[in-house]
């Protein structure tokens, strides 16, 4: 009597479609049938019109691969270490049994490390931009420091009499963003709100950096992935306004550092003047 087939393998060769696996290939999927077939019906829930062509990809972890640039491009990007290491890398289980644990985000927030190498991390134009505002009360159990050595950083690119200029503590993000709403330097409040953090977005504001977001939360829903793509939509926005402003600071650092100052300073609240009258 011939042995009957496992529900789990049975549907292994629709699964695999035109292709047929190597040896290797297929003793991963049989030793992960239950993941592949998840991942498999999650490519054809996704995308229906192209889920032959990621599927019958050469190589499985090609078609995770393949998968991942799709998504992106459709919704929002996916981790970009996670798909490289999993894709790149021999490892005990594949990607597509990581991928069921839950949907791995591309965080752009700033974590600690970034936040205090600002200066060498990231762009001159978006540091310069971080140097206009007051950091939150609770920020990393004190302030003080760190706009200290930002400050000391932007000294040796911008000219200590323009820096005198901010108000000694920084301006308050919201007050920041009254005076330059609607206006070309409106990427200068952004840029602050995505630096610490309060930009409302959860692209902008959390980052794998600090260890405390794993990024497998959410599984792979209609609702969330919907949610998420208009969510980054607005998270691209922000970005490209900071980036434009930041770029036209590039081009001149020290003389349009100080003309956007000159825009700004004089819109700031009364009470924001007389601190820097003060200071001065």
């Amino acid at each position: 009597m011939e042995a009957a087939i496992t529900p789990l393998l049975s549907g292994i060769a629709d699964k695999l479609l035109r292709r047929p696996p190597s040896l290797r290939e297929m003793v991963v999927i049989v030793g992960y049938a239950d993941d592949y077939a998840w991942f498999a019906e999650l490519v054809h829930r996704i995308f229906p019109q192209e889920a032959e062509t990621v599927l019958s990809t050469p190589g499985v972890r090609k078609r995770v691969e393949r998968f991942a640039d799709l998504f992106g491009e459709r919704h929002f990007p996916l981790y970009a270490p996670f798909v490289e290491y999993w894709t790149e890398v021999e490892y005990d289980e594949p990607p597509w049994s990581w991928l069921r644990r839950g949907i791995p985000f591309d965080l752009a927030g700033f974590g600690y490390d970034t936040l205090h190498e600002l200066w060498d991390s990231c762009s001159e134009g978006l540091s310069a931009l971080a140097l206009l505002v007051r950091p939150p009360n609770a920020f990393f159990y004190g302030t003080d420091g760190i706009r200290t050595a930002w400050l000391e950083s932007a000294a040796e690119r911008i000219p200590v009499e323009t820096l005198r200029r901010i108000p000694r503590d920084g301006i308050p993000i919201a007050d920041l963003s009254e005076a330059v709403n609607g206006t070309r330097f409106e990427g200068a409040a952004l840029a602050c709100s995505w630096v610490f953090a309060e930009t409302g977005n959860f692209f902008l504001d959390h980052s794998y950096d600090d260890g405390w977001y794993d990024g497998y939360a959410d599984p792979w829903e209609d609702e969330i992935i919907a949610e998420g793509t208009v969510e980054w939509r607005r998270a691209r926005a922000l970005m490209e306004s900071v980036s434009q402003l930041a770029d036209w600071l590039e081009d001149d650092l020290p003389g349009r550092f100080d003309e956007m100052l000159h825009f700004i300073l004089p819109r700031m609240p009364e009470h924001e003047q007389k601190d820097k009258d003060d200071d001065d």
